[in-house]
């Protein structure tokens, strides 16, 4: 009888992990995903880059067209921005827009975070991330 207690608690304990077992909860990413569809890497109207943290904008320059949408998301561990605002690069050329575009920054991004943006005038830009970019963080992206 010394017995009883401990496998009427065993049998408890194993009954409830059972039924936990049996209806598996989402966990917090699953949740996310299912709001959130996944973005696919490219599309008509879109393109997504990713940010790395070996300090690359992937793809490096894709063309696409006006009004398309550009996607960026961090991929990394590390923050990492997608901006071309003239004024804010260390150096000047690492931050073109071409004539009638409109600036961007899509402030620190961290890990799993995106920002959208919709070039809509023809030309070549060239945008950095402004945490990484004397580490050669520099992207280009060509509208035609």
């Amino acid at each position: 009888m010394q017995h009883a207690p401990i496998r009427s608690g065993l049998t408890v304990w194993i009954a409830l992990w059972l039924v936990g077992c049996g209806s598996p909860q989402p966990d917090a990413r699953e949740a996310q995903d299912a709001q959130e569809p996944e973005i696919s890497a490219e599309g008509p109207g879109r393109v997504v880059i990713r940010m790395t943290d070996d300090m690359r904008f992937v793809p490096p320059n894709p063309v696409i067209s006006p009004g398309d949408t550009v996607v960026w998301i961090n991929d990394g561990s590390l923050p990492h921005t997608a901006t071309d605002n003239p004024g804010t690069a260390a150096v000047p050329a690492n931050n073109i827009l071409p004539q009638g575009a409109e600036p961007w920054d899509s402030g620190s991004l961290d890990a799993g975070q995106r920002f959208e943006h919709v070039p809509t005038a023809a030309g070549e830009y060239t945008y950095v991330c402004v945490l990484h970019e004397a580490a050669g963080m520099i992207g280009r992206l060509t509208v035609e």
